[in-house]
């Protein structure tokens, strides 16, 4: 694989021959342009490699990847980014922060625990021209958050939860409540549900989900969607554990309300781009019809007198909670 920079003036074109990563899917060869320096690229191209050089460019550069999904689960739950303090908890390389940003938050902090992510993001920004809305903080420990209780309007987690280890998690998210106000909102978005039976995010197999980990990452190393050397805790940091509503609603205490239970759309939502995706066979269709109004049925008959949001049994939950008086 090969990546080659051309300077056209104001901007780079990117060129990259082989197999990676990428919003749309598995390429052997994309070619595109940036309006980042070779500076930035290369902090990027060091600690994403080759293979997925392209797909952290585009979560930052292609509206439809990460910022127009973050507009919609705002819209979703009729919250307003325009003017907030938000905080982007595991910024990462500092894309979603900086669409953050863009969507108009008045000010978007993120933080992330290594360091090599922290310096490559403050790059981005400046070639972002957004220095003066963003900042990151290199928290080596994200349980101790150096900010005031309630000094965020709203914290973002997205494909976060499922990267930290489980036991860690309570911590994390009782930290990150702490740190948002009164009335304000916590996004969770991307991460995998650990009740579905498909581990689809890191191995990609049926079953991993509900398999003891030493044994679902033997199962992995055997199947070759794991490296021969794979540890558990190297797994775990990769996101084979996924989330789980009650995880994340029992963490966060009493004060916290699902608006999901309130809303009630998660259903409708799923089927309606599982429906929608192209080349289905009409048997396909019919199944995943059924399906829908089995889980359409349930939701109505079972999930709502309990107060459960339905996405708490979908691949990959969306949640908002909103925060109450203590």
């Amino acid at each position: 694989m090969t990546v080659t920079i051309h300077d056209t003036g104001a901007t780079r074109v990117v060129e990259i021959a082989g197999e990676q990563h990428g919003f749309y899917g598995i390429v052997q060869h994309s070619r595109f342009e940036t309006p980042y320096s070779r500076e930035t690229l290369a902090a990027l191209l060091a600690v994403k490699g080759e293979m997925w050089l392209r797909d952290e460019i585009v979560r930052a550069e292609d509206p439809a990847y990460v910022q127009e999904p973050l507009r919609c689960q705002f819209a979703r739950f009729g919250w307003e980014i325009a003017g907030r303090r938000v905080l982007d908890f595991g910024c990462g390389c500092g894309g979603s922060t900086l669409c953050l940003a863009r969507l108009g938050a008045a000010s978007v902090t993120g933080v992330e625990p290594r360091p090599e992510f922290v310096a490559a993001a403050r790059l981005r920004a400046r070639d972002s021209g957004l220095t003066g809305r963003v900042a990151f903080e290199h928290l080596p420990d994200t349980t101790r958050l150096p900010f005031d209780d309630g000094s965020f309007d709203a914290v973002v987690m997205n494909a976060v939860v499922e990267h930290i280890p489980p036991a860690d998690r309570p911590a994390h998210l009782a930290e990150v409540w702490r740190a948002i106000a009164a009335g304000g909102r916590l996004f969770i978005g991307e991460t995998p549900n650990r009740l579905w039976p498909q581990d689809y995010h890191t191995t990609g197999l049926w079953g991993v989900p509900y398999l003891p980990l030493g044994l679902a990452r033997r199962y992995a190393i055997a199947r070759g969607r794991a490296p021969a050397g794979a540890t558990s805790a190297w797994l775990l940091s990769e996101g084979i554990r996924g989330g789980s509503y009650w995880e994340i609603a029992r963490a966060l205490g009493p004060n916290a309300v699902c608006l999901n239970r309130v809303q009630r759309d998660d259903v409708a939502r799923f089927w309606a781009r599982a429906l929608a995706k192209p080349g289905q066979s009409v048997g396909r269709l019919t199944l995943k019809s059924s399906l829908y109004a089995v889980h359409r049925l349930l939701d109505r008959i079972l999930l709502r007198p309990l107060g459960i949001p339905a996405v708490a049994f979908l691949p990959e939950l969306s949640l908002c909670f909103t925060k109450g008086q203590n």
